[in-house]
């Protein structure tokens, strides 16, 4: 069912200016995050996934063990971080300072940073309840559990990512006067300290995921 939707919300152009429907932003993204595998967030236990969170391993998940094989890749369409970046409010001293160089509009009419060749991976929920039930008990889950909860820490179980290719670019200009042109030039090295402050993350990287889909199991 979340495919249908993730899907029929793409056909409405939602999917391209923002995550995969029902997926939450991974900070820093990175390569490594395994699907029915266990991690933890220092955040309060939450089924909220408008906010980004920094996975970190609570116990690893072998699913050929547990005869579970993950679907068959899904496409997706690209995946705007520059614009979520935007809609949080984290670039306005950088808005304000490209409205001081005389040209209108948004960051994302200059720069484009973004996921590119998208797939989304998930197992369905029934194989995720069967591989916690199996292996949340077992002696090295537990032990780090019982640290995790005494500090009142998210617990998640991982049910999709996605995985793509985290490009960053500057687009072509038009209409912009020549001088405002080589300004936007000097705006490029900040806009990329910001990014990297916000989030952590690299200007390229293939195979990196940066949504995931959480399971909360506090």
């Amino acid at each position: 069912m979340a495919l249908v939707v993730a899907g029929f919300l793409c056909f409405l152009g939602w999917c391209g200016s923002g995550l995969v429907p029902g997926e939450r932003e991974l900070r820093p993204p990175r390569a490594g995050i395994e699907i029915g595998s266990l991690y933890f967030v220092r955040e309060r236990p939450t089924d909220d996934v408008s906010k980004p969170a920094n996975l970190e391993r609570l116990c690893t998940i072998n699913l050929a063990r547990y005869g579970v094989t993950p679907k068959p890749p899904q496409p997706v369409a690209d995946i705007d971080l520059l614009g979520k970046l935007e809609v949080e409010g984290a670039l306005s001293g950088l808005r304000t300072e490209l409205a001081s160089l005389g040209v209108s509009g948004s960051l994302n009419n200059f720069f484009e940073y973004k996921l590119t060749n998208v797939n989304r991976v998930d197992i369905d929920y029934v194989d995720a309840e069967k591989i916690f039930k199996e292996r949340a008990t077992r002696e090295d889950c537990l032990n780090w559990r019982g640290n995790i909860e005494a500090n009142k820490w998210g617990i998640y179980q991982i049910q999709s990512i996605s995985i793509g290719d985290i490009s960053f670019s500057r687009k072509r200009e038009f209409g912009v006067a020549g001088d405002a042109s080589a300004k936007l030039g000097t705006l490029e090295p900040k806009l990329k300290a910001s990014i990297k402050r916000t989030t952590g993350a690299q200007f390229g990287g293939k195979g990196l995921v940066v949504t995931f889909s959480p399971i909360k199991r506090n």
